[in-house]
C-alpha cells in the first residue's frame, strides 16, 4: 500500500495536506521522472513498495495534467474531498450538532475569522481555511522559520478541529458513523 493510500484510510487531512505537499514537489523537480525516482527511492523500504510509490505518483501527474494544474493549483479529488469535508463539517454543527466537534470549533473560530482577513478570503470555507492554514505552518517549519507563540496556538486549535473532523470522516467511511440527532 503507498504511503498516500494509508494516509487516505487513516486521516483524511493528512492526506489532502500530502497530496498538496506532493503537487508542489512534482512542480519543483518539474515532473522529471529520473529526480522522483530518487525521491521515492529515499523513502521507499524495499522495490515492491518502490514500484508502488511510482505507480501512485504516475496517478497524480496524470491527474494533475488532466486538470491543467501543472504550474498551480490543486487535482479535482482534493477539492471533492474538501466539498465533503466541508459538508460533514456543516452536518455535524448544524444538523448532528455533535457537542465535543462544536466545542472543537468554537475554539478555532476566532481564529479561522483572523485568517480569513489575514489572507483576503482567499479560502472558501471552514475546513479549507484550517488545511491551508496548517500546510502554511509546514512550510514555515521546513524552511526553519520562527513561528509565533500566537500562530502556534491558533494552528493547534485548527488541528484539534481537522482532527475530529478526520475521525468522523474515517468513521463515516467505513459505515460506523451514526447520525442520530443529539
Amino acid at each position: 500500500m503507498s504511503l498516500a493510500a494509508k494516509k487516505l484510510r487513516e486521516n483524511i487531512s493528512e492526506y489532502i495536506i500530502f497530496l498538496w505537499q506532493m503537487e508542489d514537489l512534482l512542480r519543483a523537480v518539474n515532473f522529471d521522472a529520473n529526480a522522483l525516482d530518487e525521491f521515492i527511492q529515499s523513502y521507499a523500504p524495499d522495490a515492491k513498495a518502490f514500484e508502488s510509490e511510482k505507480k501512485w505518483f504516475s496517478g497524480l501527474v496524470g491527474s494533475m495534467r488532466q486538470d491543467g494544474v501543472e504550474q498551480r493549483g490543486h487535482v479535482s479529488e482534493i477539492h471533492e474531498l474538501i466539498f465533503e469535508l466541508n459538508y460533514l463539517h456543516n452536518t455535524l454543527l448544524n444538523i448532528v450538532r455533535d457537542k465535543s466537534y462544536s466545542d472543537a470549533y468554537l475554539q478555532a473560530q476566532p481564529n479561522i475569522k483572523e485568517y480569513l482577513q489575514r489572507t483576503d478570503g482567499k479560502s472558501t470555507n471552514d475546513v479549507e481555511v484550517c488545511l491551508t492554514a496548517l500546510y502554511g505552518l509546514m512550510v514555515l517549519r521546513l524552511r526553519k522559520e520562527p513561528i509565533s507563540e500566537e500562530t502556534d496556538a491558533a494552528m493547534k486549535t485548527f488541528s484539534n478541529l481537522l482532527a475530529k473532523l478526520s475521525h468522523h470522516y474515517r468513521l463515516m467511511k467505513q459505515g460506523e458513523f451514526n447520525f442520530s440527532l443529539n
